[in-house]
C-alpha cells in the first residue's frame, strides 16, 4: 500500500507552495506540486490524490479581489471533480489566499450541518487596520468536526501575513450558527493567555493586534459541516520546526505547532486509504452521499463487481467485540450472586428473593444522560470519569424518593466505535456502580455512523431502585417555618454545559484561571457527586432522634427554581437566601465571563449546592451535627413557587 498522495496547487502569484509541499512531505505524504493549467487540461487528475492544499500567496495578483480568479477557475472548469473530491471525504486545506479561494468558491462555510440550506454569505475582506498584517498570533482550538484540529487540546501559535483576512458573515446570526455547528475550529486569542469576557449569545471581540484583522467572533479558521474542508488565515506551513519560531519554541522533537495540522490530515488520509484497501471497493465507508457518485464500473484491478460489507457501511462488529472483551471483567466485578444473567445475555436478570424480606416494597426507576459534558470529555480525550457522572446522577435521583439502587443499565452510542474509549467509558460506569453497591446488569454499545460525528458519543442509563412504601419521602409534610439545607456540589455536575462551553469557547482547556487555580478541564470534568452515603447517614441518625427528611431536591437542569418547586406542596414557597453560602469560584467565573445575571445563574446552575433538603428546624439542627458540611440554603414560607432573596440587615430583598 503506497503513501497517501498530496496535491499542492500552484497558480500565478502563489508563493507559499514549496514550503507547503515540504510540510506535507515531513508528515509522510507523497507530494506533487501541480499547476492549475495542468489540471485544466486533465481535470480527472485531481481524483488521483488523497489531499488537496491550496497554499498562500497572491493568486493572479488578487486583481479582482483576493482569491477570486482562482476560485472561478476551480468552480467553472473543475467543479464536478472538486465536489466529488470533497463528497468522498477527502481533505481540502486552504491557507491564507487558499482560504479566500475556498470562501469565494462557495465551499466554505458551505451548508448548515443539519440542513441543506446555505449559511449567510461569507467573505474575507480588508483588515480592520487597513494595512498588511505580518505577525505571530495565538489560537484557541475549538471542538467540532474539523479533522485537521482533532486531538489538539492546547493553544497553538502560528504566523499571519495578509491584507484581506477579516472574516465576515451577513448578519450576526451567521457567526452564531457557525459556532453552534462546530464549524469554527480556530479562534484568535490573547498571546498572554488571558481572554476578554464573553457576552452571550455573542463573543466579545479580541482586540487588535491579537485579533490581527478584526474578524467577527475572533474567527481564524472555518471548516465545512463534515469537517474535511478547512480554511485558515494563519500559515501552519511556516511553523513546522522550532527554528522558525522567534523564541525557538516547540512542543516535542523540535516540531512546530503548524505540523500538527498536516499530521492530522496525513493520519486521516492514511486511515481512509487503509479502509479502502480492506474493503476493496475503491470507496470510503459511509462517505458517499448519493449513488450517482459511484464509479459505473468496478476498478480494473478487481475481478468483478465491487463488494460491500457492514464494516464498509461504518459499523465494525469486530471493534464491538474487542470493546466487549475489554469491559467484560469490570462489568462482572459489579455483579454478585443475585445476577442470574448479565453481559452477553439478551436481557439482564436479577434474583429478587431479597425483596421478600420487605413488607411493602416499591420499585423506583429513573433514566438520564450526561448531556454535552460528553463533548468536553471527547475534546480532552478523557473518558475515565464520565461514567461516574451518569451513575452518581441517577443514584441521587433515587435518593429523592427515599430509594436505594438495585441495578443499572447503560447505553453508549458512538459515530465510530473506538474499543479502548468505549471500554474506558463503561469501566467508569462499572466503577461507580460498584462503589454504590449497584449491579451493572447490562447495557448497549451502539455504533451509529451518520448520526454522531466522528469522535462524538452519547451516554445515558436507567437505574432501578427499591424502597419500603412507608419510607418514601413525603414532601406533603413541608410547611412554613421549615429550613432548607444543602449538600455541596463538586462543580457543574451534569448540567449547564451548553452554557459553559459557549462561555469558555475562546479558551484552551489547559487554561489555568487564577480564580480556579487548576486547569479549566479539571474543573469542568470533575465528576458529579454522589450523596448516597450522606443521605443514608442522615436518615439513620435523624430516625434515632424521631426526625425525618421532609423533602429532597436534586439540583440539576433548571437550577433551584426548576427542581425545588417539584417537591413543594400547594400553599408553600421556598425562599432561597442567595448570600447564605459562598458560591464556588467556577460559578463566579462563568458569571463574570458570560456577564450573566445572578437570577439567571440560580435558575440554571446548582451554584455549589448539589442537593437541597427540607427539614423541620429541630431536624435541621440535628442534621448539622451529623454533617457539618451542610449549607444554609433558605427557608419555607407561605406562598407559591421559588423566590430568590438576599438577607440585608433586618430583612430580605429580592435578588437584583
Amino acid at each position: 500500500m503506497n503513501a497517501p498522495r498530496a496535491l499542492v496547487l500552484r497558480a500565478p502569484g502563489i508563493n507559499c507552495d514549496r514550503e507547503t509541499a515540504r510540510a506535507c512531505r515531513l508528515v509522510g505524504f507523497a507530494t506533487d506540486l501541480l499547476h492549475i493549467n495542468q489540471l485544466l487540461l486533465a481535470p480527472a487528475l485531481l481524483l488521483d490524490y488523497d489531499f488537496l492544499v491550496i497554499p498562500g500567496g497572491f493568486s493572479y495578483g488578487d486583481d479582482l479581489g483576493a482569491g477570486t480568479l482562482l476560485a472561478k477557475n476551480l468552480t467553472i472548469h473543475l467543479g464536478p471533480q472538486l465536489h466529488r473530491f470533497i463528497d468522498t471525504g477527502r481533505p481540502v486545506l486552504g491557507i491564507c489566499n487558499g482560504f479566500q479561494v475556498l470562501v469565494r468558491a462557495g465551499l466554505l462555510p458551505g451548508h448548515c450541518s443539519d440542513t441543506t440550506q446555505d449559511l449567510p454569505g461569507a467573505s474575507l475582506t480588508v483588515n480592520a487596520s487597513a494595512q498588511f498584517e505580518c505577525r505571530w498570533v495565538t489560537l484557541s482550538v475549538q471542538p467540532g468536526p474539523c479533522l485537521f484540529t482533532k486531538g489538539i487540546e492546547h493553544t497553538i501559535e502560528l504566523p499571519v501575513a495578509h491584507g484581506e483576512g477579516q472574516f465576515v458573515l451577513a448578519g450576526n446570526e451567521g457567526v452564531t450558527q457557525l459556532s453552534i455547528n462546530g464549524q469554527v475550529p480556530l479562534l484568535y486569542t490573547r498571546q498572554h493567555g488571558e481572554m476578554a469576557a464573553t457576552n452571550l449569545p455573542s463573543i466579545e471581540e479580541i482586540p487588535y493586534p491579537d485579533n490581527p484583522n478584526g474578524s467577527s467572533g475572533n474567527i481564524a479558521g472555518v471548516c465545512n459541516a463534515q469537517g474535511n474542508v478547512f480554511g485558515l488565515m494563519p500559515h501552519p506551513e511556516r511553523y513546522v520546526h522550532a527554528l522558525q519560531h522567534p523564541l525557538r519554541r516547540s512542543r516535542q522533537d523540535q516540531q512546530g505547532d503548524g505540523l500538527l495540522i498536516f499530521k492530522n490530515a496525513y493520519n486521516y488520509s492514511l486511515k481512509k486509504q487503509t479502509d479502502l484497501y480492506i474493503v476493496g471497493a475503491g470507496l470510503a465507508p459511509a462517505l458517499l452521499p448519493t449513488p450517482a457518485l459511484l464509479a459505473p464500473t468496478p476498478p480494473p484491478h478487481l475481478p468483478g463487481a465491487a463488494t460491500t460489507s457492514y464494516a464498509a457501511s461504518g459499523v465494525d462488529i469486530a471493534a464491538a467485540d474487542r470493546a466487549k472483551a475489554l469491559m467484560l471483567e469490570v462489568v462482572r466485578a459489579t455483579q454478585g450472586p443475585q445476577v442470574l444473567a448479565g453481559m452477553g445475555a439478551f436481557a439482564g436478570m436479577l434474583d429478587a428473593a431479597s425483596i421478600k424480606e420487605m413488607r411493602r416494597p416499591a420499585l423506583v426507576a429513573s433514566t438520564d444522560g450526561v448531556g454535552t459534558k460528553t463533548l468536553i470529555a471527547a475534546q480532552a480525550g478523557r473518558f475515565d470519569t464520565i461514567g461516574r457522572d451518569l451513575v452518581n446522577h441517577s443514584v441521587n435521583d433515587l435518593l429523592t424518593q427515599g430509594a436505594w439502587p438495585l441495578f443499572f443499565m447503560d447505553y453508549l452510542a458512538m459515530g465510530k466505535l473506538d474499543p479502548s474509549q468505549a471500554a474506558s467509558i463503561v469501566s467508569s460506569v462499572a466503577a461507580a456502580c460498584k462503589e454504590v453497591g449497584c449491579a451493572l446488569l447490562g447495557g448497549e454499545t451502539a455504533e451509529m455512523p451518520g448520526v454522531y460525528l466522528s469522535g462524538a458519543f452519547d451516554l445515558a442509563g436507567t437505574i432501578v431502585g427499591i424502597v419500603e412504601q412507608d419510607a418514601i419521602i413525603d414532601s406533603t409534610a413541608i410547611c412554613p417555618g421549615d429550613v432548607l439545607l444543602g449538600l455541596p456540589s463538586s462543580g457543574l455536575h451534569t448540567n449547564g454545559y451548553s452554557l459553559a462551553r459557549r462561555v469558555f469557547a475562546p479558551y484552551a482547556l489547559d487554561t489555568v484561571f487564577p480564580d480556579l487555580g487548576e486547569p479549566l478541564v479539571d474543573a469542568l470534568l470533575r465528576p458529579h457527586r454522589c450523596y448516597l452515603r450522606e443521605i443514608a447517614l442522615l436518615h439513620r441518625r435523624l430516625a434515632e432522634k424521631g426526625h425525618t427528611i421532609k423533602g429532597i431536591a436534586h439540583i440539576t437542569g433548571g437550577g433551584f427554581e426548576g427542581n425545588i418547586a417539584r417537591i413543594l406542596p400547594a400553599g408553600v414557597q421556598a425562599v432561597i437566601e442567595t448570600n447564605a453560602w459562598d458560591v464556588p469560584p467556577l460559578f463566579r467565573l462563568l458569571a463574570r465571563l458570560g456577564q450573566l445575571h445572578r437570577e439567571e445563574m440560580y435558575r440554571t446552575l446548582n451554584m455549589g449546592v448539589g442537593m437541597a433538603l427540607a427539614l423541620s428546624p429541630a431536624a435541621a439542627a440535628q442534621a448539622r451535627l451529623v454533617l457539618p458540611e451542610l449549607l444554609t440554603v433558605g427557608h419555607i414560607a407561605g406562598g407559591e413557587g421559588v423566590v430568590f432573596k438576599e438577607y440585608q440587615g433586618r430583612g430580605y430583598k429580592d435578588l437584583p
